[in-house]
């Protein structure tokens, strides 16, 4: 009897122990399933300014931007077409905090977890290490969120151009832009070339491509010139940590702000 009774505990314990090892894992992170938190929203407003500002980027991306301001909350907007198979290089932002929304999917986002706080000190081997980055092939009205400091970018997985919104919000860290967005639209503006006609594209100079780069560090980004530059690993299975990151109230705040901005509220300026 009191082995049978002691075999059981024994077994009990046992289970309990290994739950118990399965729920400390699960906290930690350690989760390597291919599941990416999909968050979305079947919509997202933008602001109705008038004769908004279009910019070619260095891949044939056309954007159409637009920046607002309310109190201390400054961002810019881009609503953009990404042509099939492009996307930017791997890249930091230091001064915004970013959102992807993507309505139709189809575009692979990549992130890093490790973050690069330092602008002089970039994700190289000669510097501050290079970054293991996660993926996520995303689906329609799926909106990633992309805090400031790590390596990230994306790629238009599709064969036909895909649109893509993004938002960059000025961190509390960045210095005074004229615009108060903390550099994006004054860095397109300084690298992008105009559009003036949609149906008529100017061509894609390489000075423009470099200036895309070698500028970059004045708006506060480390931009690199090619994928491994500052990438080691590419793992397609995120870790909780990324998978589930968002950044909601920040995201609800610029949403109310547009939706202001459109109903006619005058504390809030988008141009």
């Amino acid at each position: 009897m009191l082995n049978h009774w002691f075999r059981a505990s024994l077994s009990l314990l046992t289970t309990i122990v290994l739950m118990f090892g399965v729920l400390v894992l699960g906290i930690m992170g350690f989760d390597h399933s291919p599941a990416w938190a999909i968050n979305s929203i079947p919509d997202l407003p933008f602001p109705k300014v008038e004769k908004p500002e279009q910019i070619l980027g260095p891949a044939g991306e056309i954007f159409t931007f637009a920046t607002c301001n309310r109190g201390t909350q400054g961002f810019t907007l881009a609503d953009a077409q990404i042509p099939a198979g492009a996307g930017p290089l791997p890249h930091i932002h230091h001064h915004t905090n970013e959102w992807f929304w993507t309505p139709q999917g189809g575009l692979e986002l990549f992130q890093s977890v490790q973050e690069y706080p330092d602008l002089n000190h970039p994700a190289t081997d000669e510097d501050a290490g290079r970054a293991k980055v996660y993926t996520v092939d995303t689906v329609p009205n799926q909106i990633v969120y992309g805090p400031k400091n790590r390596v990230h970018g994306f790629t238009n997985i599709t064969d036909e151009t895909r649109p893509l919104t993004f938002i960059w919000l000025q961190d509390s860290s960045s210095p005074q832009y004229p615009y108060g967005d903390g550099g994006i639209r004054e860095y397109f503006q300084d690298v992008g070339i105009l559009i003036t006609d949609a149906n008529n594209l100017p061509p894609i100079t390489d000075q423009a491509k470099e200036e895309f780069v070698t500028h970059a560090p004045q708006y506060g980004i480390n931009q690199s010139d090619y994928f491994l530059k500052y990438v080691a690993e590419v793992d397609h299975h995120p870790p909780l940590i990324l998978a589930k990151g968002s950044n909601d109230p920040d995201l609800m705040a610029i949403i109310d702000t547009i939706q202001a901005f459109n109903q006619g509220d005058t504390s809030v300026s988008c141009f």
